[in-house]
């Protein structure tokens, strides 16, 4: 359970690191920047959903 909970703050944490980016640099100066925090977020997400289909 804490596992899940975890990765989910990790996911939160990359978003909000990815819109602060965004917000700060813009998004033609820091577009790979971003795309790379979204995709790691995104599978972050994926690994924490097949944890709780799993049940650990």
């Amino acid at each position: 359970m804490w596992q899940s909970v975890l990765l989910l703050i990790a996911v939160l944490a990359l978003i909000g690191r990815a819109v602060w980016v965004w917000r700060r640099q813009g998004w033609r100066q820091a577009k790979q920047h971003i795309v790379m925090l979204v995709v790691l977020a995104a599978a972050l997400q994926i690994v924490n959903v097949s944890l709780v289909l799993r049940g650990a």
